[in-house]
């Protein structure tokens, strides 16, 4: 035999074994060696049982010892795989003993890296009937759809009476529910089903259940209050297109009527959160002209085409929510309706009703301002049960924890600061300008003959006291100097009416007259100044428990006192969750 054939049949001879060594060393070895593991299991398990023979199961029963348990007790000093790759898992290999006929029978689950044994060792299969996750609204009725089928590899077919159900659905409370499903085969092993149940409430169906055939709120009501962008609102009703119509419950700014929408929808939204404004949509605001007659009917006209998204009420609003002359939308201060009676004139109310008859010079007076928003239809409740201590939620921000910076805030929360209690207008990165809820209970006077009515460097003046004598009636330490601009107008006070300003540097100030929350605040309070002036008849603005008012600054004037300051940017949360019981205390 020639050479060539020599190495061809030693080579041929090599691969074969090398590939019957792979074979045993890869297939072979692992399969005696994790067959040599289930025999030292069981006699480790036989051995337990001798010692604990209490817990030898009764005929027809089964017990369960865990490799975990054979382990630390010392019945096998380890348990790792094939070649000590990994350890076997403690607690899903198990050892059950059954008693049939006066005999013990024993069965070895193991896994061992990727070796399993064959004994049956999963649970039933439960086929549920409907839906795994099911949403039902809020005080309707929960039927369980139940089990369609329950199956095992052992025991086949098994009888759906037998399924373990727990868990119940609070129909009456929002929330998630879980109900859980439990099989058990013959060789106790556990299989688990879950079905999810939301208890939801949609908004527009909870308004068109609770109101009447119209869908609109009417009379005396104490259970439409819910919370939108940090402010507290009233549902007014549900519109032809499922959105749902709800109106400020506070006065949030004094505002001219011929500037109104500019100031809803160019700085009141702006101010919004933008998770609020998700829930916005565009709706047809009506602006009618209305005779100056009291009596005169009101009827649905509309003479605005636009759609916008915040507005205000109607006349019309105001008379359907009535019921024997009683409504709840009736604001306590002075508020403009959406109507006028012509060119110099337009329609306001407040709580003694359209009635007693309320029309102004819409160009010479700032009333004030309860914003309207119409929210899309579909929004799930999250909480509350629609009462003034627990309005209906369903976009509220994430409270802050403590430690957080209170200028990552947002406007329309309050905050807590030396036992006085203060709320967001607004934040930026420098800072947080606040403004203080209360007046300070004291009588301040301006300057006689003074040209303009506010100035924090002349001596007198009531911005003199405020930045000097209140600073020091007020904790402020947390507060920062920042510029403030004081307008004077040329002419009467509006929005968007041409002025001057003054530029000075403040810890306090009075509030302007169009910034958020500096609106009437009915009788709770006495009325206070105002920054703002007009050159005109050297006017000086005070905010009166109704309106604004305006007086010549030629005679003395006595007010109460209300500031805005800006947070430093440093200024953190302690604790509170930013409402106005439990309001975020400051820590600086």
């Amino acid at each position: 035999m020639d050479n060539n054939k020599i190495k061809k049949i030693i080579t041929i001879g090599l691969f074969i074994a090398l590939i019957l060594g792979l074979v045993w060393f890869m297939v072979i070895y692992p399969l005696v060696d994790f067959s040599e593991k289930e025999k030292t299991v069981l006699d480790a398990s036989k051995k337990y049982y001798e010692k604990n023979s209490n817990l030898l199961p009764d005929e027809g029963d089964m017990s369960t010892v865990s490799l975990r348990t054979l382990l630390s007790q010392k019945y096998i000093s380890t348990m790792k795989s094939t070649y000590g790759r990994k350890y076997c898992n403690v607690d899903n290999s198990w050892v059950k003993v059954k008693r049939k006929n006066g005999d013990y029978n024993y069965y070895v689950y193991l896994e061992c890296g990727n070796m399993k044994s064959t004994i049956d060792h999963e649970g039933p299969v439960i086929k549920l009937s409907g839906d795994k996750e099911i949403e039902i609204e809020k005080d309707s009725e929960f039927k369980d759809p139940g089990i369609d089928s329950v199956y095992d590899d052992t025991d086949g077919k098994m009888n759906i009476k037998d399924v373990k159900i727990t868990g119940k659905v609070n129909t009456s409370k929002i929330g998630t529910y879980k109900i859980k499903y439990s099989a058990v085969d013959s060789f106790e092993n556990t299989n688990t089903e879950e079905r999810i149940v939301k208890v939801v409430q949609t908004l527009d169906k909870l308004v068109k259940k609770n109101t009447a055939d119209d869908n609109l709120y009417k009379g005396i009501v104490i259970n439409n209050y819910i919370e939108f962008s940090n402010m507290l609102f009233r549902i007014v009703g549900l519109n032809s297109d499922g959105s749902v119509k709800i109106v400020s419950d506070d006065v949030l700014g004094a505002v001219n009527y011929k500037d109104i929408v500019t100031w809803l929808n160019d700085y009141f939204y702006e101010h919004l959160t933008d998770q609020a404004k998700k829930y916005m949509v565009k709706e047809k605001f009506c602006s009618s002209k209305i005779s100056s007659d009291k009596t005169k009917t009101v009827t649905k006209q509309c003479d605005s085409t636009s759609k916008n998204y915040v507005g205000l009420l109607s006349l019309n609003d105001y008379n359907n929510s009535k019921e024997q002359e009683f409504s709840y939308l009736y604001p306590e201060s002075l508020s403009w309706t959406s109507d006028y009676v012509d060119d110099k004139n337009a329609w306001a109310t407040r709580n003694d009703g359209i009635s007693s008859g309320y029309h102004s010079l819409s160009n010479k007076y700032n009333f004030g301002v309860n914003p309207v928003v119409n929210l899309k239809k579909g929004i799930k409740l999250t909480d509350g049960d629609g009462t003034i201590y627990n309005p209906y939620k369903f976009a509220s921000v994430k409270t802050a924890k403590a430690g957080d910076k209170i200028n990552t805030r947002y406007s329309g929360e309050y905050v807590k600061y030396a036992d006085r209690i203060y709320r967001i207008i607004e934040v930026d990165d420098d800072y947080t300008k606040v403004i203080s809820m209360f007046t300070l209970g004291e009588r301040v006077s301006t300057i006689k003959g003074s040209k303009i009515t506010y100035n924090p460097t002349e001596k007198g003046n009531v911005g003199y006291y405020i930045e000097n004598s209140i600073s020091k009636k007020v904790k402020t330490d947390i507060f920062v100097k920042r510029k403030i601009n004081v307008s004077i107008y040329n002419s009467d006070a509006t929005y968007s009416g041409k002025k001057t300003t003054k530029e000075y540097s403040v810890k306090l100030a009075a509030p302007s007259m169009y910034e958020l929350y500096s609106g009437a605040m009915g009788s709770h309070n006495n009325g206070y100044w105002l920054r703002d002036s007009s050159n005109k008849e050297k006017f000086a603005y005070i905010v009166s428990p109704i309106d604004v008012i305006y007086y010549s600054i030629d005679v003395p004037l006595e007010a109460d006192v209300r500031f805005t300051a800006y947070i430093g940017k440093n200024v953190t949360v302690l604790s509170g969750k930013g409402t106005q019981n439990d309001p975020y205390v400051l820590n600086k």
